[in-house]
C-alpha cells in the first residue's frame, strides 16, 4: 500500500462481474440486495481511499471496469488518478472543473505539473540534472493518458459529459504512414500494405509531452542487485513452514540461480534430481523434453543447479510431504475420470444409446504413477504459472513493507541469474563479458546468441557507468588536495 497523508491506495478482493441477488428476509418478508455467490475466483483491485477513509468515486468505478474489461492489475492506473486527485486538491479544484477553453481546465493544470516535474538525464552520463526526486518521462506519459482515459470512460457512462462548456481537451487526428519494409514478426504481416496510413486519435494535450524513446533491449532489463537478491533469499527463508510455501520458495531459488523460464518452472523434471557425490560449486543439469521439460522451441538445455540447491531439491524430491501429495493426486485423478465417464455416458444416451450399450474406460491407476514432475501442488497435480505469479506478487508485497524500492517481477529473476552469472566468471576468469556470450547462450537456452547480447551490453554500460563515477571521485579528491595544499 502507498500511503500519503490525504489519499491512499489499497487492495481489495473482487468479483470481476458481480451480480445481484434479492433473497427474502425471513423475518421482515422484505426483498433485499446482496452480492450473489460465485465461485469465481475474486481478483485484487487497487482502489484509492480518501483521508476520511471513504473510497474515491467516481475514480474506483473506473478502475473496476478495467478489471472488467480484462486488466489483470490496476495498480498502476491507481497511482495515476491518486497523483491526479491529489494535485486538483491541492490546487482546490475537482475533477469537473472545466472550461470552453481546455487549457484554463485542470487536465492541462495537472499536465503543466508533469511536465514541470519530469527528471531530465544528461545523456552521456545517465545522472540526472534536473528534478532528481521527480516523475521519469515514462511515468508521466503514463500518467496523463489514465486521466485522458478516465474523462473518456466518464463520458461514455454518462457520469460526466464533455461538452461545449466544459472540455478536458481537444481531441486531433493525426495521419502516420507505415514503414514500407514489412516486419516478418507482425501478426497480420501477410496483408500489410507497403503505403498504408493508420489514422489516430489524439488529444492536445497529450501531444504537449515528449515521445519516450525506444529503448535498447538491455535498457528495459531490471536485474536485481545484490543486495536485493539477498533480501530476496532471506524473505523465502523465513516464511512460515507450509508444504506450498516450501515448494514455491524452491521453484523461485531455482529460477534466480538458474535463469529459467516460468514453463520451465512449472514442468521441470524430477529425473535427474540426485544427492550430489561432491561438493562441487555447482552440478550441470539438462532439461528438454525427453525429460518433460517444456523448454522454449523444445530445445535440450543445459543448466548449472548450485550445490546446496541441488541438495535442498533432493530432499523435496523424498520428502514425506510430497509422497502424502502424489498419494492425493490419484484420488484427484480418479474423482475427475469418474465424471468424465458420467458426461460420457449421458452423451451416449442423448445420441441414442442405452446404459447396457454405454462401455466406459476403468481407470487405470498404474498409468497415473509415474510422474515427471519434480514440484506438485496440494492436489498433487503440476503448478499453474498463475499460482506462482500471484505467490510472487504476494512477495513483492510483503518485502515493500521493510524495503519499499523492492519491486521486480518473475521475469526479472532471469535476468537476474544472468547478469550476476556475467559478472562473476568475468571477475574469476579476469576476461570481458563479449568472451562469455556463448556460454551464456547456452545457460539460457537461447537459440543466437543475439538474444544473449542484451545482457552483455546491460553489464558493459553498467561498468561504464561505474568507471565514470570512479574517475569524477578521484577528479573531485585530486581537486581537494590541491586547493589544500594551495591553502597552505
Amino acid at each position: 500500500m502507498e500511503k500519503n497523508c490525504d489519499y491512499e491506495i489499497k487492495v481489495v478482493k473482487v468479483l470481476k462481474n458481480p451480480k445481484l441477488a434479492s433473497p427474502t428476509n425471513l423475518e421482515t418478508c422484505n426483498l433485499e440486495q446482496v452480492i450473489k455467490g460465485s465461485a469465481t475466483k475474486r481478483q485484487k483491485l487497487s482502489i484509492i481511499v480518501q483521508p476520511d477513509g471513504m473510497p474515491l468515486e467516481p475514480h474506483n468505478q473506473y478502475l473496476h471496469s478495467k478489471i472488467k474489461n480484462g486488466v489483470m492489475d490496476t495498480s498502476s492506473d491507481a497511482h495515476a488518478l491518486m497523483s491526479f486527485q491529489r494535485f486538483l486538491t491541492r490546487i482546490g479544484e475537482t475533477y469537473q472543473s472545466l472550461t470552453d477553453d481546455p487549457q484554463e481546465g485542470v487536465v492541462w493544470k495537472y499536465a503543466d505539473y508533469l511536465i514541470d516535474n519530469t527528471k531530465v538525464f544528461c545523456p552521456s552520463s545517465g545522472g540526472v540534472l534536473k528534478n532528481s526526486h521527480g516523475y521519469s518521462s515514462s511515468t508521466t506519459n503514463n500518467y496523463i493518458t489514465v486521466v485522458i482515459d478516465f474523462y473518456k470512460w466518464l463520458h461514455s457512462n454518462g457520469l460526466f459529459f464533455i461538452t461545449r462548456d466544459k472540455k478536458p481537451f481537444e481531441f486531433k487526428e493525426i495521419n502516420k504512414r507505415m514503414s514500407k519494409g514489412i516486419n516478418q514478426h507482425d501478426l497480420l504481416g501477410h496483408i500489410s500494405s507497403r503505403n498504408r496510413v493508420l489514422h489516430i486519435q489524439t488529444t492536445d494535450v497529450k501531444q504537449r509531452f515528449p515521445k519516450i524513446q525506444s529503448r535498447q533491449p538491455h535498457q528495459i532489463l531490471k536485474p536485481m542487485t545484490e543486495e536485493h537478491k539477498e533480501i530476496f533469499h532471506t524473505h523465502l527463508k523465513s516464511l512460515p513452514y507450509t508444504y506450498s510455501n516450501r515448494t514455491q520458495s524452491l521453484m523461485l531459488r531455482l529460477a534466480v540461480e538458474t535463469g529459467l523460464r516460468m514453463d520451465e518452472m512449472v514442468t521441470f523434471p524430477a529425473l535427474g534430481i540426485h544427492h550430489p557425490t561432491s561438493e562441487a560449486e555447482s552440478i550441470p543439469f539438462s532439461i528438454g523434453p525427453y525429460n518433460g521439460c517444456n523448454t522454449k522451441f523444445r530445445k535440450v538445455r543445459n543448466i548449472k543447479i548450485p550445490y546446496g540447491l541441488m541438495l535442498a531439491l533432493h530432499e523435496y524430491l523424498n520428502s514425506d510431504d510430497r509422497k502424502e501429495m502424489l498419494k492425493k493426486r490419484i484420488g484427484n485423478l480418479k474423482k475427475q475420470h469418474e465424471k468424465d465417464v458420467v458426461a460420457q455416458k449421458e452423451i451416449h444416451i442423448i445420441n441414442g444409446g442405452t446404459e447396457d450399450t454405454f462401455e466406459g474406460v476403468e481407470f487405470d491407476k498404474i498409468k497415473h504413477q509415474e510422474v515427471q514432475n519434480l514440484f506438485v501442488n496440494t492436489s498433487g497435480l503440476p503448478f499453474n504459472k498463475n499460482t506462482l505469479q500471484s505467490k510472487f506478487s504476494d512477495i513483492r508485497a510483503a518485502i515493500q513493507e521493510s524495503h519499499p524500492i523492492w519491486y521486480y517481477r518473475p521475469h526479472d529473476l532471469r535476468s537476474t541469474f544472468a547478469t550476476h552469472w556475467l559478472k562473476r566468471e568475468a571477475d574469476r576468469r579476469v576476461t570481458v563479458f563479449d568472451i562469455l556470450i556463448s556460454e551464456l547462450a547456452d545457460l539460457m537456452g537461447h537459440e543466437s546468441t543475439q538474444i544473449t547480447q542484451k545482457y552483455i551490453n546491460f553489464m558493459s554500460d553498467l561498468t561504464a557507468k561505474i568507471e565514470f563515477a570512479r574517475r569524477k571521485n578521484r577528479a573531485s579528491q585530486e581537486a581537494m588536495i590541491i586547493n589544500k595544499n594551495i591553502g597552505l
